[in-house]
This record gives C-alpha cells, sequence and structure tokens, in this order.
C-alpha cells in the first residue's frame, strides 16, 4: 500500500511539473513590429494620425487571444488571426487588453498624435558674401548673425504638422534649453537649390505675438547610414540644417554686402 502511495506521489509531482512546464512554455504576451519586428518593451504605442495603421505580431500566450478595444473613438484595430493592426482615428489616449484562455494578459498604452519633427540646434555658423565687404567688416557680420540668432546652441524647433501632407502647422521656438518658446504657425513647400538642385523645404512661419516676427527658413536633410549598434542593428540618422537668409536684416547697415545667410546645425530628436 505505501509502494502505491508512494507511486500515486510521484505521478502526481511529474503532472504538476508537466502543467507548471507547459505553463512558462507559453511565456508572457507580448508585441513586436510587422514591419522590423521589434518588440514593444514599454506597453506604450505613439500613433501618427494621418498614418495609414501600424502593423505587429502576436507572440507568447497560448494563443487563441481575445482583444478587447477601450476607445474605438480614438483607435480601431482589424485582427486576421496573424496580424494586428492599429488604426488612428482621432487623437487622444487609450489602451488595448490582450488575453489568452489561460489567463495570460498583456496591456498596451496607446496616444494617437499629430505628426511632429523635432529638431535640436547644436551650433550655429554663418556666411556672407560681398565683394566690397572688408575683413574687419566680414568678421563683425558673422558674430552678429550667429549672436542675433532666435534660437540658441541647445535650443529647439518643433513643428507639429496639422495636416496628411505635412504642409501646415504649428511652430514652437525654444530659444535655449528651458522649457520657455515662442508658438507660431508655418507653411512649408518643397524646393529646389538654384546652384546645385538639391532640395530643401521651405519654412514660412510667422510667430504669434505684438511684432509678428516671421521667418523663412530652408531645411535641408540627408539620411546617411551609421555603424550597426551592439544588437546588431544598422542605425540611420538625419544630418539637419537651416539657412535663414538674413541680407536684409543687415544690408543697410554693410552697404558692401550681397548675401547673408545664419545657419542652424540640428539634430533630428526622435
Amino acid at each position: 500500500m505505501k509502494r502505491t502511495h508512494f507511486f500515486h506521489g510521484i505521478l502526481l509531482i511529474v503532472v504538476i511539473l508537466s502543467f507548471m512546464a507547459c505553463k512558462d512554455d507559453h511565456g508572457p504576451i507580448y508585441l513586436i513590429s510587422a514591419t522590423d519586428h521589434q518588440q514593444i518593451t514599454d506597453g506604450k504605442l505613439e500613433i501618427n494620425l494621418f498614418s495609414k495603421g501600424e502593423k505587429f505580431l502576436i507572440r507568447g500566450g497560448e494563443g487563441n487571444y481575445t482583444i478587447k478595444n477601450e476607445n474605438e473613438e480614438i483607435v480601431d484595430y482589424r485582427y486576421d488571426g496573424d496580424t494586428l493592426t492599429f488604426i488612428p482615428v482621432s487623437i487622444g489616449a487609450t489602451t488595448t487588453l490582450i488575453a489568452d484562455r489561460s489567463g495570460n494578459s498583456y496591456t498596451l498604452s496607446i496616444s494617437v498624435n499629430n505628426p511632429q519633427s523635432n529638431y535640436r540646434v547644436d551650433s550655429i555658423s554663418a556666411t556672407v558674401e560681398g565683394d566690397e565687404l572688408t575683413k574687419g567688416e566680414e568678421a563683425e557680420l558673422i558674430a552678429r548673425i550667429t549672436e542675433d540668432a532666435p534660437v540658441q546652441p541647445g535650443g529647439r524647433m518643433l513643428f507639429t504638422y496639422s495636416d496628411a501632407s505635412l504642409t501646415y502647422g504649428d511652430l514652437k521656438i525654444f530659444p535655449n534649453n528651458t522649457g520657455n518658446y515662442q508658438i507660431g504657425i508655418f507653411e512649408r513647400t518643397l524646393k529646389y537649390a538654384e546652384d546645385t538642385g538639391e532640395p530643401y523645404q521651405q519654412i514660412e512661419a510667422e510667430m504669434a505675438g505684438s511684432t509678428k516676427k516671421t521667418y523663412t527658413f530652408m531645411l535641408f536633410e540627408d539620411e546617411a547610414s551609421s555603424v550597426q549598434t551592439t544588437t546588431g542593428q544598422e542605425e540611420t540618422t538625419t544630418v539637419s540644417l537651416i539657412k535663414e537668409d538674413v541680407t536684409a536684416q543687415y544690408k543697410g547697415e554693410f552697404s558692401g554686402l550681397t548675401k547673408a545667410y545664419r545657419i542652424y546645425h540640428l539634430t533630428k530628436l526622435p
């Protein structure tokens, strides 16, 4: 009898361990991008309002997933049994719960926002042209152009687009690395440099306030591949600069001036 109880005990332990092993095999539920197969690690997702949808693959759990969308007025979804697509509807925040029959669950916080381009100013330089400028005037003018810049190194320019073509929107200018900023509206147009044919975005901005300060920026961007990261992924950096034509601002004081540009050397932030 004792031997029978012993074998029954062993069998019970084996069953329990097998059950635990099977449960562990499922693992937690998580999402990976259907495009680059990167996993969402912080449980948060930001979607561009004008996006046609962000696609993900559900992994972990036992399969047979159920999906509960908290607010379909913010985000809708499609799930075909393999690919889960989140479709933005309107600006706001919501959550989506993914669960299986074994009690595994995963909650994703989703925010839908207008797309943005955020640039930090790393440094400022200037170029001046004028056959009748003296060396002293040229040096003084370059120093003045950099000192008079509305954004100093450490400051930012934040463009928030209000249309799907990324043509119009709001501009926030952060003069330095504090939280203070000026706000205005902008419109951008694709142009090509007359001398090189290089494409750039011409940005006409009008800032709010009593002075109604206006700017004309020439935004140049060039993507360049960097070395591989420690995870084996190849990162792509964007080299950006803005040229601001300031000839009219200084022409009256420096009669020999024919052309002057203020140049913002930028880093495009995520």
